[in-house]
């Protein structure tokens, strides 16, 4: 795997700005002996199914909702048997922060990240780094030398998950709130790590800061986690300007470390 350069000089002069993924909970899985479940997994385990193709019509990719499959889970076992649902699937209560984690934290001064659960924070504890953890939809605090600053997307277990379009957008930034992410993108070098360009919670993540950002993304690079991808699924955003390289979580973040250490 080869870093591209202006990720390594980013993070080495403090300009990254990290998104941190649901492939850093499942290496967490992982590592604890459990199973793992992708996005399109997670979407058919909850109840998603293949929209039917009208008569005429040729097949096309279709990205598996896990909002579309959460939202009408909620209507038969309401909020809270949703979240417990998804804590059997993609939960990591009682597991220990990755080594990926833990770099984050070491070298991210700002970090947004989709995940649900609480790995980020407690892999500050045991570093002893303050972290102002800040919800969906509030005003986000200018990251200091002490205090680190976690944007969670999409909630967390213990303080209310956004699973649903609905819930998403009832929760989406305000106006100013919008400009002051703008802000973070023009100034930052932009790595999403943790991710999938054929799953939805990349698709829902990459549309809402195009459209606080008002145009595409600059200076955007995905570190795209393992598993066979549909090339169309590839190219699409090849042709939307972004940058992409094949690495899991805790590969590009010991890769990252490397290069560091030999400067």
């Amino acid at each position: 795997m080869n870093l591209p350069v202006e990720v390594i000089d980013a993070v080495r002069d403090g300009r990254c700005l990290v998104f941190v993924g649901s492939r850093f909970t499942a290496e967490a899985r992982e590592e604890a002996g459990l199973t793992i479940c992708d996005g399109r997994a997670l979407a058919k385990a909850l109840g998603w199914s293949r929209p039917r193709l009208l008569p005429g019509r040729n097949p096309v990719p279709i990205t598996p909702s896990v909002q579309s499959a959460a939202a009408t889970q909620i209507e038969t076992l309401g909020q809270a048997g949703l979240a417990s649902m998804l804590m059997g699937l993609v939960g990591a209560d009682g597991l220990q922060p990755t080594d990926a984690h833990r770099f984050v934290i070491e070298h991210f001064k700002t970090i947004f990240t989709t995940t649900f659960d609480t790995l980020i924070e407690q892999a500050a504890e045991d570093a002893g780094r303050a972290l102002s953890v800040v919800g969906r939809g509030e005003d986000i605090p200018e990251a200091s030398e002490d205090t680190s600053v976690l944007v969670r997307l999409r909630g967390s277990f213990g303080d209310g998950i956004v699973a649903t379009a609905e819930a998403h957008e009832r929760s989406a930034w305000t106006d100013e709130q919008r400009r002051n992410v703008r802000k973070l993108l023009r100034a930052n070098v932009v790595l999403f790590v943790g991710y999938r360009p054929d799953e939805e919670e990349f698709e829902v993540l990459f549309e809402e800061l195009r459209q606080a950002y008002r145009a595409e993304l600059p200076r955007c690079h995905l570190a795209v986690a393992q598993g066979r991808i549909d090339d169309y699924q590839w190219q699409r955003w090849v042709w939307r300007g972004l940058l992409l390289f094949t690495a899991d979580p805790t590969e590009c973040m010991e890769a990252l470390k490397k290069e560091l250490s030999t400067c």
